[in-house]
Protein backbone atom coordinates (compact mmCIF):
# COMPACT_ATOMS: atom_id res chain seq x y z
CA UNK A 1 0.00 0.00 0.00
CA UNK A 2 1.37 3.42 -0.99
CA UNK A 3 0.50 6.39 1.24
CA UNK A 4 1.42 10.06 0.89
CA UNK A 5 1.29 12.59 3.72
CA UNK A 6 0.96 16.32 2.98
CA UNK A 7 2.55 18.25 5.83
CA UNK A 8 5.41 17.47 8.21
CA UNK A 9 3.89 18.78 11.44
CA UNK A 10 2.86 16.85 14.53
CA UNK A 11 -0.19 15.28 12.85
CA UNK A 12 1.55 14.14 9.67
CA UNK A 13 4.69 12.93 11.41
CA UNK A 14 2.69 11.09 14.08
CA UNK A 15 0.86 9.32 11.29
CA UNK A 16 4.11 8.49 9.48
CA UNK A 17 5.75 7.19 12.65
CA UNK A 18 2.83 4.87 13.40
CA UNK A 19 2.10 3.73 9.83
CA UNK A 20 5.69 3.31 8.67
CA UNK A 21 6.12 3.28 4.88
CA UNK A 22 5.00 6.76 3.71
CA UNK A 23 6.09 9.65 1.52
CA UNK A 24 5.89 12.87 3.54
CA UNK A 25 5.77 16.17 1.62
CA UNK A 26 6.79 19.39 3.38
CA UNK A 27 6.51 22.75 1.63
CA UNK A 28 9.35 24.41 3.54
CA UNK A 29 13.08 23.80 3.32
CA UNK A 30 13.27 22.79 6.97
CA UNK A 31 10.80 20.94 9.17
CA UNK A 32 9.26 23.14 11.88
CA UNK A 33 10.02 26.45 10.18
CA UNK A 34 8.85 29.11 9.94
CA UNK A 35 7.77 29.06 13.58
CA UNK A 36 4.11 29.95 14.19
CA UNK A 37 3.17 28.29 17.49
CA UNK A 38 3.60 29.64 21.03
CA UNK A 39 4.79 26.20 22.15
CA UNK A 40 2.64 25.72 25.25
CA UNK A 41 1.42 22.17 25.85
CA UNK A 42 -0.15 20.27 28.70
CA UNK A 43 1.49 17.41 30.55
CA UNK A 44 -0.84 14.97 28.76
CA UNK A 45 0.13 16.36 25.36
CA UNK A 46 3.80 16.08 26.22
CA UNK A 47 3.36 12.38 26.93
CA UNK A 48 1.17 11.80 23.89
CA UNK A 49 3.70 13.19 21.40
CA UNK A 50 6.51 11.38 23.25
CA UNK A 51 8.51 14.60 23.33
CA UNK A 52 12.18 14.09 24.21
CA UNK A 53 13.46 16.02 27.20
CA UNK A 54 15.70 18.30 25.17
CA UNK A 55 12.73 20.05 23.49
CA UNK A 56 11.23 21.13 26.85
CA UNK A 57 12.33 24.71 27.51
CA UNK A 58 10.34 25.66 30.60
CA UNK A 59 7.50 24.59 32.86
CA UNK A 60 4.84 26.51 34.76
CA UNK A 61 2.66 25.95 37.78
CA UNK A 62 0.86 29.31 37.79
CA UNK A 63 -1.80 30.87 35.58
CA UNK A 64 -3.01 34.45 35.77
CA UNK A 65 -6.20 35.53 34.05
CA UNK A 66 -6.29 39.31 33.81
CA UNK A 67 -7.53 42.30 31.83
CA UNK A 68 -4.27 44.24 32.45
CA UNK A 69 -6.42 47.05 33.83
CA UNK A 70 -6.31 46.03 37.48
CA UNK A 71 -8.53 42.94 37.58
CA UNK A 72 -7.00 39.47 37.81
CA UNK A 73 -7.59 35.95 39.09
CA UNK A 74 -4.69 33.73 40.11
CA UNK A 75 -4.55 29.95 39.68
CA UNK A 76 -2.11 27.37 40.98
CA UNK A 77 -1.89 24.61 38.39
CA UNK A 78 -2.35 21.08 39.69
CA UNK A 79 -0.75 19.80 36.47
CA UNK A 80 2.16 21.76 35.13
CA UNK A 81 2.16 23.32 31.68
CA UNK A 82 5.25 23.14 29.49
CA UNK A 83 6.91 25.36 26.92
CA UNK A 84 8.49 23.32 24.15
CA UNK A 85 10.77 24.09 21.26
CA UNK A 86 8.06 23.40 18.69
CA UNK A 87 10.37 23.44 15.63
CA UNK A 88 12.71 21.17 17.58
CA UNK A 89 9.87 18.76 18.35
CA UNK A 90 8.89 18.60 14.68
CA UNK A 91 12.51 17.91 13.70
CA UNK A 92 12.77 15.08 16.22
CA UNK A 93 9.50 13.57 14.99
CA UNK A 94 10.78 13.84 11.42
CA UNK A 95 13.60 11.44 12.27
CA UNK A 96 10.99 8.66 12.30
CA UNK A 97 9.74 9.35 8.77
CA UNK A 98 10.90 6.88 6.11
CA UNK A 99 10.90 9.33 3.18
CA UNK A 100 10.67 13.08 3.67
CA UNK A 101 10.53 15.44 0.69
CA UNK A 102 11.46 19.00 1.70
CA UNK A 103 10.70 22.14 -0.32
CA UNK A 104 7.83 20.33 -2.01
CA UNK A 105 4.70 22.47 -1.88
CA UNK A 106 1.72 20.33 -2.83
CA UNK A 107 -0.45 22.35 -5.19
CA UNK A 108 -3.06 19.72 -6.04
CA UNK A 109 -4.09 16.15 -5.40
CA UNK A 110 -6.10 14.24 -7.99
CA UNK A 111 -6.92 10.60 -8.64
CA UNK A 112 -4.30 9.32 -6.26
CA UNK A 113 -1.52 11.60 -7.50
CA UNK A 114 0.28 14.42 -5.71
CA UNK A 115 1.23 17.45 -7.84
CA UNK A 116 3.75 20.01 -6.53
CA UNK A 117 4.03 23.69 -7.40
CA UNK A 118 7.35 22.87 -9.07
CA UNK A 119 5.61 20.72 -11.65
CA UNK A 120 6.47 17.30 -10.18
CA UNK A 121 4.01 14.45 -9.96
CA UNK A 122 4.18 11.63 -7.41
CA UNK A 123 2.09 8.50 -7.19
CA UNK A 124 -0.23 6.87 -7.69
CA UNK A 125 -1.06 6.45 -4.01
CA UNK A 126 -3.69 4.28 -2.43
CA UNK A 127 -4.34 7.02 0.14
CA UNK A 128 -3.33 10.64 0.56
CA UNK A 129 -3.35 12.01 4.13
CA UNK A 130 -3.74 15.78 4.39
CA UNK A 131 -1.97 17.09 7.49
CA UNK A 132 -1.22 20.65 6.39
CA UNK A 133 -2.18 22.25 9.70
CA UNK A 134 -4.01 25.54 10.10
CA UNK A 135 -3.11 26.79 6.60
CA UNK A 136 -5.85 24.53 5.15
CA UNK A 137 -5.08 25.34 1.52
CA UNK A 138 -6.08 21.90 0.28
CA UNK A 139 -8.42 20.82 3.07
CA UNK A 140 -10.68 23.89 2.89
CA UNK A 141 -12.61 22.34 -0.01
CA UNK A 142 -13.78 19.56 2.32
CA UNK A 143 -15.35 21.84 4.93
CA UNK A 144 -15.09 25.18 6.74
CA UNK A 145 -13.19 25.74 9.99
CA UNK A 146 -13.26 29.14 11.72
CA UNK A 147 -9.85 30.78 11.64
CA UNK A 148 -8.55 33.85 13.45
CA UNK A 149 -5.41 35.81 12.65
CA UNK A 150 -2.74 35.21 15.29
CA UNK A 151 0.52 37.07 15.84
CA UNK A 152 3.14 37.08 18.61
CA UNK A 153 6.57 38.42 19.41
CA UNK A 154 9.29 37.88 22.02
CA UNK A 155 10.02 40.97 24.11
CA UNK A 156 12.17 42.10 27.00
CA UNK A 157 10.23 43.76 29.79
CA UNK A 158 10.40 44.61 33.49
CA UNK A 159 6.64 44.02 33.76
CA UNK A 160 6.55 41.08 36.15
CA UNK A 161 3.94 38.39 35.57
CA UNK A 162 3.89 34.85 36.94
CA UNK A 163 4.14 31.90 34.54
CA UNK A 164 1.35 32.18 32.01
CA UNK A 165 -0.97 35.17 31.72
CA UNK A 166 -4.18 35.00 29.69
CA UNK A 167 -5.55 38.45 28.91
CA UNK A 168 -9.23 39.17 28.30
CA UNK A 169 -9.48 42.77 27.17
CA UNK A 170 -11.66 43.80 24.25
CA UNK A 171 -9.31 46.66 23.41
CA UNK A 172 -6.72 44.02 22.56
CA UNK A 173 -8.88 41.18 21.22
CA UNK A 174 -12.61 41.43 20.65
CA UNK A 175 -13.19 37.87 19.48
CA UNK A 176 -10.64 35.84 21.45
CA UNK A 177 -7.85 36.57 23.94
CA UNK A 178 -4.22 37.63 24.33
CA UNK A 179 -1.39 35.80 26.07
CA UNK A 180 1.89 36.50 27.84
CA UNK A 181 4.25 33.60 28.54
CA UNK A 182 7.44 33.99 30.57
CA UNK A 183 10.36 32.53 28.62
CA UNK A 184 13.13 33.58 30.99
CA UNK A 185 13.77 36.30 33.51
CA UNK A 186 12.59 39.52 31.90
CA UNK A 187 11.82 37.79 28.57
CA UNK A 188 8.24 37.17 27.45
CA UNK A 189 6.37 35.80 24.46
CA UNK A 190 3.30 37.95 23.92
CA UNK A 191 0.59 37.45 21.34
CA UNK A 192 -3.08 37.59 20.48
CA UNK A 193 -5.67 36.34 18.04
CA UNK A 194 -8.61 38.23 16.60
CA UNK A 195 -10.65 38.77 13.47
CA UNK A 196 -8.66 41.83 12.35
CA UNK A 197 -6.01 44.43 13.15
CA UNK A 198 -3.80 41.98 15.05
CA UNK A 199 -0.47 43.72 14.34
CA UNK A 200 -1.78 47.05 15.58
CA UNK A 201 -3.29 45.44 18.68
CA UNK A 202 -0.13 43.48 19.39
CA UNK A 203 1.70 46.80 19.43
CA UNK A 204 -0.73 48.03 22.10
CA UNK A 205 -0.13 44.91 24.19
CA UNK A 206 3.65 45.27 23.94
CA UNK A 207 3.35 48.91 24.98
CA UNK A 208 1.18 48.04 28.00
CA UNK A 209 3.83 45.69 29.38
CA UNK A 210 6.64 48.14 28.51
CA UNK A 211 8.19 45.61 26.16
CA UNK A 212 10.95 45.86 23.58
CA UNK A 213 10.93 43.31 20.78
CA UNK A 214 13.98 41.05 20.52
CA UNK A 215 12.89 39.24 17.35
CA UNK A 216 10.54 39.75 14.44
CA UNK A 217 6.84 39.00 15.01
CA UNK A 218 5.64 35.60 13.87
CA UNK A 219 2.37 33.73 13.77
CA UNK A 220 -0.35 32.28 11.58
CA UNK A 221 -3.96 31.20 11.67
CA UNK A 222 -5.47 30.17 15.01
CA UNK A 223 -8.29 27.71 14.41
CA UNK A 224 -11.37 27.59 16.64
CA UNK A 225 -13.29 24.73 14.98
CA UNK A 226 -15.65 23.11 14.41
CA UNK A 227 -14.25 19.73 13.35
CA UNK A 228 -15.31 18.49 9.94
CA UNK A 229 -18.33 16.21 9.79
CA UNK A 230 -16.43 13.81 7.53
CA UNK A 231 -12.72 13.02 7.63
CA UNK A 232 -12.51 10.47 4.82
CA UNK A 233 -13.23 11.36 1.17
CA UNK A 234 -12.41 8.35 -0.95
CA UNK A 235 -8.62 8.16 -1.10
CA UNK A 236 -8.21 11.39 0.90
CA UNK A 237 -8.00 11.41 4.72
CA UNK A 238 -7.81 14.60 6.83
CA UNK A 239 -6.07 14.68 10.22
CA UNK A 240 -5.12 17.24 12.86
CA UNK A 241 -5.87 20.92 12.31
CA UNK A 242 -6.59 20.29 8.63
CA UNK A 243 -9.68 18.41 9.87
CA UNK A 244 -10.57 21.11 12.41
CA UNK A 245 -9.47 18.94 15.33
CA UNK A 246 -8.57 21.76 17.73
CA UNK A 247 -9.83 22.97 21.10
CA UNK A 248 -12.22 25.82 20.27
CA UNK A 249 -11.88 27.63 23.59
CA UNK A 250 -8.08 27.83 23.48
CA UNK A 251 -6.93 26.92 19.98
CA UNK A 252 -4.77 24.07 21.31
CA UNK A 253 -4.18 21.23 18.89
CA UNK A 254 -0.89 19.40 19.53
CA UNK A 255 -2.39 16.49 21.46
CA UNK A 256 -5.32 16.18 19.06
CA UNK A 257 -2.93 16.22 16.09
CA UNK A 258 -0.94 13.30 17.48
CA UNK A 259 -4.09 11.44 18.52
CA UNK A 260 -5.75 11.76 15.11
CA UNK A 261 -2.55 10.90 13.24
CA UNK A 262 -2.19 7.66 15.13
CA UNK A 263 -5.87 6.77 14.76
CA UNK A 264 -5.70 7.29 11.01
CA UNK A 265 -2.53 5.20 10.75
CA UNK A 266 -4.12 2.32 12.61
CA UNK A 267 -7.19 2.46 10.36
CA UNK A 268 -5.15 2.51 7.13
CA UNK A 269 -2.95 -0.31 8.40
CA UNK A 270 -6.15 -2.36 8.23
CA UNK A 271 -7.05 -0.79 4.86
CA UNK A 272 -10.31 0.43 6.41
CA UNK A 273 -10.27 4.26 6.65
CA UNK A 274 -13.84 4.30 7.95
CA UNK A 275 -12.43 3.00 11.23
CA UNK A 276 -10.70 6.36 11.63
CA UNK A 277 -13.96 8.28 11.36
CA UNK A 278 -15.61 5.84 13.74
CA UNK A 279 -12.78 6.07 16.30
CA UNK A 280 -12.88 9.88 16.32
CA UNK A 281 -16.68 10.28 16.44
CA UNK A 282 -16.89 10.87 20.24
CA UNK A 283 -14.01 13.36 20.07
CA UNK A 284 -15.57 15.27 17.18
CA UNK A 285 -18.93 15.44 18.93
CA UNK A 286 -17.24 16.83 22.03
CA UNK A 287 -15.37 19.41 19.95
CA UNK A 288 -18.54 20.44 18.11
CA UNK A 289 -20.25 21.08 21.45
CA UNK A 290 -17.20 23.02 22.61
CA UNK A 291 -17.39 25.10 19.43
CA UNK A 292 -21.01 26.00 20.20
CA UNK A 293 -19.89 27.03 23.68
CA UNK A 294 -17.09 29.08 22.11
CA UNK A 295 -19.59 30.97 19.95
CA UNK A 296 -21.91 31.65 22.87
CA UNK A 297 -19.39 32.40 25.61
CA UNK A 298 -17.03 34.61 23.64
CA UNK A 299 -19.98 36.27 21.93
CA UNK A 300 -21.64 37.08 25.27
CA UNK A 301 -18.25 37.94 26.81
CA UNK A 302 -19.17 36.00 29.93
CA UNK A 303 -15.46 35.95 30.62
CA UNK A 304 -15.54 39.69 31.38
CA UNK A 305 -18.30 39.20 33.94
CA UNK A 306 -16.41 36.40 35.66
CA UNK A 307 -13.16 38.35 35.77
CA UNK A 308 -14.94 41.31 37.36
CA UNK A 309 -16.68 39.15 39.99
CA UNK A 310 -13.61 37.03 40.85
CA UNK A 311 -11.08 39.86 40.91
CA UNK A 312 -8.35 39.28 43.49
CA UNK A 313 -9.17 35.66 44.33
CA UNK A 314 -6.91 32.59 44.04
CA UNK A 315 -7.80 29.01 43.12
CA UNK A 316 -6.35 25.66 42.13
CA UNK A 317 -6.83 24.69 38.46
CA UNK A 318 -6.56 21.20 37.01
CA UNK A 319 -5.32 22.34 33.60
CA UNK A 320 -4.19 25.63 32.08
CA UNK A 321 -5.65 24.97 28.63
CA UNK A 322 -9.36 25.80 28.98
CA UNK A 323 -9.57 29.27 30.42
CA UNK A 324 -13.32 29.72 30.21
CA UNK A 325 -14.20 26.52 32.05
CA UNK A 326 -11.42 27.19 34.55
CA UNK A 327 -12.95 30.55 35.42
CA UNK A 328 -16.49 29.17 35.47
CA UNK A 329 -15.45 26.40 37.87
CA UNK A 330 -13.65 28.92 40.05
CA UNK A 331 -16.78 31.03 40.21
CA UNK A 332 -18.62 28.16 41.88
CA UNK A 333 -16.01 28.15 44.66
CA UNK A 334 -15.38 31.87 45.05
CA UNK A 335 -15.97 33.34 48.49
CA UNK A 336 -17.54 36.46 47.03
CA UNK A 337 -18.94 35.10 43.82
CA UNK A 338 -21.90 32.78 44.21
CA UNK A 339 -23.88 34.98 41.83
CA UNK A 340 -21.11 34.82 39.24
CA UNK A 341 -20.91 31.08 39.66
CA UNK A 342 -24.62 30.64 39.16
CA UNK A 343 -24.60 32.94 36.15
CA UNK A 344 -21.60 31.17 34.63
CA UNK A 345 -23.10 27.74 35.14
CA UNK A 346 -26.51 28.69 33.74
CA UNK A 347 -25.07 30.41 30.67
CA UNK A 348 -22.59 27.62 30.06
CA UNK A 349 -25.27 24.92 30.30
CA UNK A 350 -27.59 26.94 28.06
CA UNK A 351 -24.81 27.30 25.51
CA UNK A 352 -24.12 23.58 25.58
CA UNK A 353 -27.84 22.77 25.33
CA UNK A 354 -28.30 25.09 22.35
CA UNK A 355 -25.16 23.68 20.75
CA UNK A 356 -26.29 20.11 21.34
CA UNK A 357 -29.60 20.90 19.66
CA UNK A 358 -27.83 22.39 16.64
CA UNK A 359 -25.44 19.46 16.42
CA UNK A 360 -28.34 17.00 16.74
CA UNK A 361 -30.35 18.77 14.05
CA UNK A 362 -27.48 18.55 11.60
Amino acid sequence: MRVAVVGAGVAGLSFAARFGDTDVFEEHAEVGLPAHCTGLVSEAALRLVEAPGDVVLNSYDELLITDLEGRSVHFKLRRRAYLIDRPGLDRRLAERARRLYLNKRVAMISRGYVYTSGGDRYGPYDYIVIAEGSARRLSSVYGHVVGLAGVQVDVKSDFELPGIAVVYNRKLSRAYFSWIVGLDRGLYRVGLADTCCVVERLGKLVKIIRGKAVRAPFGGTVLAGPPLRRLVFGRVILIGSAAGLVKPLSGGGVALAAQSGRAAAEALARDTPSLYERATTPLRLKLRLAFEAFRALYGMRLIDVLLHRLDGESFVAVDYDDHVKTLAAAALMGKRSLAAGTEALVRYLLALAEGAQRVGNT
